[in-house]
């Protein structure tokens, strides 16, 4: 009896329980003092004291003056020990990346989670957090600012030797470490004389580690450049500044300068030599044209004589074909009177 007792205590332990608990809690990573360009965290941690029967709902978050991504599904187990009870939950990352020098405010987030054993779902509140973002050294106002834990820059060109009319690619790579692509700015396009250069839209994306958790940015542009003369060309260096976030230090990326050299066109030489080809084209129709006038010479003689002829000879057509005429008929009457078959006539008289 007393055990039976025992155990519907523990059944009906949960029934008597009290709601669960959630808790919110927001902090700033690296710190509250960032240089523009560089990336921090807002990690908001999402705790129960039971468990979570759905992904925790967080409301997006905008700030002027800065580049904020929202968490993109990713999120870290948690396990703590607050006031000697275990919670249970999720980290969730907002990005933040500012792009102007001033103090920034991190207003109050609600979030909303539903725990296990709870009626409805829950919703709790993050304290408000400040941080201020300054130009690192070595950048006037309104300079683009790189700031990342690390920087590669490379080239590549292709196309080559070259001729007028030919274009060239000059294509360069920048990957930045712990900064996202969006961070990344253009590379200087100075004009080159005599190369026309054609403007092509970069490719950015963002790196990750393999496991879907970013890692860094990359842009890669092309830059094209068409001969128009020719000569020797000198590409010009190609430099990027940067704030080295990790050792607090102004870099500069640098990629030298290509020269490159551009031939004239040469002429092009048919096999067969078109203005041979005409000349012997119009001898040729010379020739066929002094013989088509030689023919109509001919025969315009030719009509001339005949005309002449006829001419002399035409008062004696007429008397002629009379005496012709009267002659025929004269025949066709002696015709008439001869027998059709003299030796049908004798055998039946």
């Amino acid at each position: 009896m007393t055990k039976l007792c025992w155990w519907l205590l523990i059944l009906a332990s949960p029934v008597w329980a009290g709601e669960p608990q959630l808790k919110v809690e927001a902090q700033l990573v690296p710190g509250t003092n960032v240089v523009v360009g560089e990336q921090l965290q807002l990690q908001v941690d999402v705790l129960t004291d039971t468990w979570f029967t759905a992904a925790a709902s967080l409301p997006p978050l905008q700030l002027p003056g800065a580049r904020v991504q929202a968490p993109d599904g990713e999120s870290e187990h948690l396990n703590q020990v607050i006031d000697g009870k275990t919670f249970y939950g999720m980290r969730y990352r907002y990005r933040i990346t500012p792009t102007m020098a001033q103090s920034f405010t991190v207003p109050a987030l609600t979030v909303q989670a539903q725990p296990g054993q709870a009626s409805a779902p829950l919703s709790a509140q993050t304290t408000a957090l400040t941080f201020q973002a300054s130009l690192p050294p070595g950048f006037a106002p309104g300079e683009n600012v790189l700031v990342a834990e690390g920087l590669r820059l490379t080239q590549a060109i292709t196309s080559t030797p070259l001729k007028v009319g030919d274009t060239l690619t000059r294509t360069l790579t920048l990957q930045a470490d712990n900064t996202p692509g969006l961070s990344l700015p253009p590379p200087a396009q100075a004009e080159v004389q005599g190369l026309r250069r054609y403007p092509q839209s970069p490719v950015i994306s963002n790196l990750d580690d393999g496991r879907g958790h970013i890692s860094g940015g990359q842009r890669i542009d092309r830059l094209v450049y068409r001969v128009e003369q020719s000569g020797h060309y000198q590409l010009p260096a190609i430099s990027v500044k940067w704030w080295d976030s990790r050792h607090h230090t102004l870099q500069v990326a640098q990629v030298p300068a290509i020269g490159v050299e551009a031939q004239a066109a040469s002429a092009y030489t048919p096999t067969f030599s078109i203005a041979e080809d005409l000349k012997q084209l119009g001898q040729h129709s010379r020739w066929q044209l002094s013989q088509h006038g030689l023919a109509w010479a001919a025969a315009l003689l030719l009509f001339a004589v005949a005309a002449y002829l006829a001419r002399g000879l035409w008062p004696r057509v007429p008397p002629l074909w009379r005496r012709g005429w009267t002659a025929l008929r004269r025949l066709c009457r002696q015709l008439r009177l001869l027998p059709l078959n003299p030796r049908r006539e004798k055998d039946f008289p």
